[in-house]
């Protein structure tokens, strides 16, 4: 979370501000049902003693994280909920014009191989313990979800300008190219760290910035997004790529 943190402030001041803690008896009582505090993955405790009452202005998915409102869901007697052994509800989906968003879900019965994240689902309660309904996966695990989302809504997503975003197919050995290309211009690692799935890089001399999304059920082909602050520099990574997609596609 420091590196989050450090992250959001360097390509958006202030960008943190309005992010409150849970506390600790919060984060007891909505362990409790799963086994206690051993039974979250490690990065979901961080997360919710950096921002787990509110993450001021940045917007995680369609709905909340807010502590208050998880355990006021979980007072809530009258719901059908699944095995709280396997699942733990980590967001809760809002209600707009489109009906009601589907809650996201830790499934810690798929552990990070470190053991510090889990697997998270995305669906309704009630659909999930009925069985009839497939989950979505948007990500493989809550770190990515934190970095694709910090990463867009920090990094690339800028009012009155246009993010590209390029789909370089569904080639297995796409994500190591593109990722190779970056790294030969100087962009380099950041400090929230990366996974096969999402790898986000920084170029700082250029002031840019890229994300690098592996194929996925959602989106089935490794996507990648990026923008530098300075247009010339904007303009010249958007040639580079034009010139080199069908290398890293591997056509």
């Amino acid at each position: 979370m420091k590196g989050l943190l450090t992250f959001m402030e360097r390509w958006r001041p202030r960008s943190t501000h309005g992010f409150e803690p849970a506390t600790a008896d919060q984060v007891a009582v909505l362990a409790q049902p799963h086994g206690g505090l051993d039974a979250l993955p490690r990065v979901y405790r961080e997360f919710l003693a950096t921002m787990g009452a509110s993450t001021g202005a940045l917007r995680l998915m369609w709905g909340t994280t807010s502590i208050s409102v998880l355990l006021e869901d979980l007072g809530d007697h009258q719901q059908q909920r699944p095995d709280p052994r396997r699942y733990l509800k980590f967001a809760i989906g809002e209600d707009d014009y489109n009906g009601r968003h589907p809650d996201d879900f830790f499934d810690l019965s798929r552990p990070t191989p470190d053991r510090r994240d889990a697997a998270i689902i995305r669906i309704r309660a009630e659909r999930l313990v009925s069985g009839k309904v497939a989950a979505e996966q948007p990500f493989p695990t809550f770190s990515d979800l934190l970095r694709a989302v910090v990463v867009a809504q920090v990094g690339l997503d800028v009012p009155d300008q246009q993010t590209p975003s390029y789909d370089l197919g569904p080639n297995p050995e796409t994500p190591a190219k593109t990722y190779e290309f970056f790294t030969r211009m100087g962009f380099s690692l950041t400090e929230l760290g990366a996974s096969l799935a999402i790898v986000p890089l920084e170029h700082p001399g250029r002031g840019a910035i890229a994300l690098i999304s592996g194929s996925s059920p959602l989106l089935p082909g490794t996507g990648v997004e990026f923008r530098a602050r300075d247009k010339a520099q904007h303009l010249l990574l958007e040639e580079l790529i034009k010139d080199h997609r069908q290398e890293l596609s591997g056509g």
